[in-house]
C-alpha cells in the first residue's frame, strides 16, 4: 500500500480548506453530499467537541467549501452498546469515539475502519501536535486507528500528605518502600490502600502495573496482542502472588476491598482513613470536586514505584492514553475526516479540555498548563506522559473483547481469594480467542 493510498484514488492533493497550512482545493469526488457525523459520549467534554465541530463548520464556510460536521452524543452508561451497532451497522458515523483498542479491535481486523498509518505519514504535523506514544493507546496491530482528542489519563499512586508526614513516611519511590508504609499504616489503625472492591478493573490495575514492573513491557504486550501463552509467563504468577501478598497482610483492609466503589474508595483517602490510592489521574478532578480541602492542602501523588531487579522502565505508564476518534472504512469524505480531526488536535481544543480539568497529549498543551484548575498536578500528570518511554493501555481497554468479562471476572476472583496465582493463570489461559474474519 502507497503513503498516499489512504486518501483513495485522485485525492493526492493536500487537505481542503480548514487544515491549517495546506491548499484549499480538492476534487469533486471529495465533495461532500452529507455533513460528517461523529459519535461521543455524553458526559463533561461533549461541550467542547461541540465548540470544535463549530469552528470546524464556520472555517469551511469562511473558505467556501462545502464540507459540515455534526456530533451526534449517546449517554455514557449505554455508549459501549451504540458504539457497537454502529461499528456493525451497513451505515453509521464516519467519526467514532472510543477510549482505547479492545473496544474497536474486532472492527480494525475486519477491515471496517480505516488504518490511520498513511495519513500519519502524509500529513506529519498529526506526529508534530501528538506527544510521543499516545497513539499506541488506538492501535491494533501496531497500526493506529485513532487520534487522540481527549485528556490523557495514566495511573498513579495518590496518597494523603499529612498522614505520611505524621508516620514520618515519604511518598514509596520503590516497592519496598511501599511494603514499608502499608506496614507503618496498617500498625497506626489505618487502610494502608483505599480499594474499590466492586471495581474488578480497579483491582486490575495493581497486578497490571505488577507485570509491568517485574517483566517489562514485553508480557503486557503479548496480553493486549491477544497471545494466549502470556498468562502463563512467570511474570504474571509473581505478580498475582505479590497481589495476594498485599491481600494477607490486610493492605486494602480486612476485607480484602476496603471500599465497594471508586467513590467511596476516594472517600476514604480523603477522610484520612487510608493512606493511598491507585487510580487514574481523572480521579484528581473528582477529590477537588468532593473534597476540595483536601485536595488543595493534603492530596500527593507520585508514580507507580518501581520494583527491585525488575525489568520494567521506571517511567513506564499505564493507564489511559487518551480518548480517540476512528474513522469508518465508509466515510465518503476523508479529506473533510482528516481535516475535522486536526482541528480536534488544534490549540483551541487543547486549551478548552485543559480549562475544563483533563490534560490533553498534545504537544501545544506544554505552553497552556497554567490555565488548569489545578496546575501543579497537570503540570506532573503532563510531564510524566511526556518523558513515559512505555505508555501503555490498561488491559480493560485494551484486550480483545472476548477476553474483557473473563479477565474482569478472574481478577475479581483473586483479590477475593477465591483463586491463587497458578489458578488465575490457567482460567485466562483457557479463554480462547475467535479467530478474526
Amino acid at each position: 500500500m502507497s503513503r498516499r493510498s489512504f486518501l483513495g484514488a485522485g485525492a493526492i492533493t493536500v487537505l481542503g480548506a480548514g487544515a491549517a497550512g495546506c491548499d484549499s482545493g480538492a476534487g469533486d469526488d471529495t465533495t461532500a453530499t452529507e455533513p460528517l457525523l461523529a459519535l461521543v459520549p455524553e458526559d463533561g467534554a461533549t461541550r467542547i467537541h461541540a465548540a470544535t465541530v463549530r469552528r470546524f463548520n464556520k472555517s469551511q464556510a469562511e473558505a467556501g467549501a462545502e464540507a459540515t460536521a455534526e456530533l451526534r452524543d449517546a449517554p455514557v452508561a449505554s455508549y459501549a452498546r451504540v458504539l457497537d451497532r454502529a461499528l456493525d451497522g451497513d451505515r453509521g458515523p464516519d467519526l467514532l469515539f472510543t477510549w482505547g483498542a479492545g473496544a474497536i479491535r474486532v472492527s480494525a481486523e475486519e477491515h471496517r475502519l480505516v488504518d490511520l498509518y498513511n495519513l500519519t505519514e502524509d500529513y506529519p504535523e498529526f506526529g508534530e501536535r501528538l506527544l510521543p506514544g499516545v497513539l499506541g493507546g488506538c492501535a491494533v496491530n501496531h497500526r493506529p486507528f485513532g487520534i487522540p482528542v481527549r485528556g490523557t489519563r495514566p495511573v498513579v499512586l495518590f496518597y494523603h500528605r499529612a498522614l505520611f508526614t505524621d508516620l514520618g513516611l515519604a511518598p514509596p519511590a520503590t516497592w519496598s518502600d511501599l511494603k514499608k508504609a502499608e506496614a507503618r499504616l496498617r500498625a497506626a489503625n489505618v487502610i494502608p490502600v483505599a480499594l474499590a472492591g466492586s471495581d474488578p478493573a480497579a483491582a486490575a490495575r495493581w497486578l497490571e502495573y505488577l507485570v509491568e514492573r517485574i517483566g517489562g513491557p514485553g508480557v503486557a504486550d503479548r496480553i493486549r496482542s491477544g497471545d494466549n501463552s502470556a498468562w502463563s509467563d512467570r511474570t504474571v504468577q509473581h505478580a498475582a502472588q505479590e497481589v495476594i501478598s498485599l491481600l494477607d497482610s490486610g493492605s486494602f483492609g480486612a476485607d480484602g476491598g476496603a471500599a465497594g466503589t471508586d467513590s467511596d474508595a476516594a472517600a476514604l483517602l480523603a477522610g484520612g482513613r487510608a493512606g493511598l490510592l491507585l487510580a487514574e489521574s481523572a480521579q484528581h478532578a473528582e477529590l477537588a470536586r468532593r473534597f476540595p480541602g483536601f485536595t488543595d492542602k493534603d492530596l500527593g501523588w507520585v508514580p507507580f514505584p518501581t520494583v527491585e531487579q525488575g525489568k520494567g522502565k521506571p517511567g513506564s505508564l499505564l493507564g489511559t492514553p487518551a480518548g480517540y476518534l476512528t474513522m469508518s472504512g465508509r466515510t465518503e469524505n476523508r479529506l473533510a475526516a482528516v481535516a475535522l480531526l486536526k482541528e480536534f488536535t488544534g490549540t483551541a481544543h487543547s486549551e478548552a479540555l485543559l480549562r475544563a480539568g483533563e490534560v490533553p497529549a498534545t504537544t501545544t498543551a506544554a505552553k497552556l498548563l497554567d490555565h488548569a484548575p489545578y496546575p501543579e498536578f497537570a503540570r506532573f500528570q503532563y510531564d510524566l506522559v511526556r518523558k513515559a518511554p512505555d505508555y501503555t493501555l490498561s488491559w480493560e481497554r485494551a484486550v480483545h473483547p472476548a477476553w474483557r468479562d473473563p479477565l474482569l471476572t478472574e481478577v475479581g476472583d483473586l483479590f477475593a481469594g477465591r483463586s491463587t496465582a497458578r489458578e488465575f493463570s490457567k482460567a485466562m489461559r483457557r479463554v480462547e480467542l475467535p479467530v478474526a474474519r
